[in-house]
């Protein structure tokens, strides 16, 4: 599934058959390349962040999770960079190891049920999520 089909969607509380929030963006992690959290908006609760190991299911229509209790703020300072947009992946420079720019990282494709990152895609060029192995505020580094 891409970043871009998966935006906007519904986050569903299943003990409560209501919509909690909605997905606004994705922040991952190298190493292996995986999601690690989703940024919320249109949140009910107090929370903006809901970390993937809390996902219950990411299906077509909506992410479920258990209860919207599991929407939280940020832990610490990363996870503020991330509720606050700086480790957003998408519109990243993406560059080699060596310093080469492959592009610009327009879209990513992920597995809905482990959170995988399967490939970083730019206009030019498809990479495979497991070269990802840095990701800062400039740019995404892969592996060569």
């Amino acid at each position: 599934m891409l970043f871009s089909q998966a935006r906007k969607r519904a986050v569903v509380s299943t003990a409560t058959a209501t919509r909690v929030a909605r997905v606004d963006g994705f922040v991952v992690l190298p190493g292996p390349a995986r999601v690690a959290l989703l940024r919320l908006g249109r949140v009910s609760g107090h929370g903006t962040l809901l970390a993937w190991e809390d996902v219950q299911g990411f299906g077509p229509d909506a992410v479920t999770v258990a209860t919207d209790a599991v929407i939280r703020p940020p832990r610490d300072d990363r996870e503020q960079r991330a509720e606050n947009n700086d480790l957003e992946i998408l519109g990243k420079r993406l560059l080699t190891e060596q310093g080469t720019e492959l592009g610009t990282v327009t879209d990513v494709d992920f597995d809905p049920e482990t959170g995988a990152v399967t490939s970083l895609i730019t206009k030019t060029d498809t990479v495979a999520g497991q070269r990802l192995i840095g990701l800062g505020g400039y740019a995404a580094v892969v592996s060569a």
